[in-house]
């Protein structure tokens, strides 16, 4: 992490440097974010008891990076890594927040399943691998998955975005942060 700070400051803003597991992240993302975007649906954050993050092999860091988003929206600190498998954080009101992270063949990110007190909200690969599967509901309870664009995992096509977008990362550096000493 000190290379690319360093090699951050020496171009004075002349590139931007990001993990492209950061790029590879955007639909996801996307899709858990959207199940917040209407106001009546804010109170969930203080609720959030735990979440799992399925991931391939080789692709832990991107489920790390996950977390460490997740965190820095919902101000939660981290609180240890449980081993290998999960992380604690901690809410601004000291409650314990647990992520199962679970390695499976497939996606770098297969599914995510983030639990509130009162709702499940459930992002998964599809089985055809370029949608997203989104659902919310009570635990235990079918989910009736609404389909959104999965994106590439194309190391090209990825790369390619990334340049397009151009500009500071703040919330990838936000996110970062967040997750720093887990790194």
């Amino acid at each position: 992490m000190r290379l690319v700070e360093s090699a951050q400051k020496e171009a004075k803003q002349r590139i931007v440097l990001c993990d492209l597991n950061w790029t590879r992240l955007d639909t996801v993302r996307s899709a858990l974010a959207q199940f917040f975007d209407h106001p009546t649906s804010h109170h969930h954050f203080a609720k959030m008891k735990n979440a799992r993050i399925d991931f391939a092999p080789g692709f832990r860091s991107t489920a790390v990076l996950f977390a460490g988003w997740l965190a820095a929206q919902l101000n939660w600190s981290v609180e240890k890594a449980i081993g290998n498998d999960a992380l604690q954080f901690v809410d601004a009101s000291g409650h314990k927040i647990d992520i199962e992270l679970r390695e499976q063949a497939g996606q770098p990110i297969g599914q995510i399943v983030l639990n509130s007190r009162e709702v499940q909200f459930v992002v998964a690969r599809a089985k055809c691998g370029d949608l997203l599967e989104v659902s919310r509901g009570k635990p235990g309870e079918n989910h009736m998955p609404q389909l959104m664009p999965a994106g590439s995992n194309d190391p090209v096509s990825l790369m390619t975005e990334e340049l397009m977008r151009g500009g500071p990362h703040h919330v990838y550096l936000r996110a970062v942060n967040c997750i720093r000493d887990l790194l």
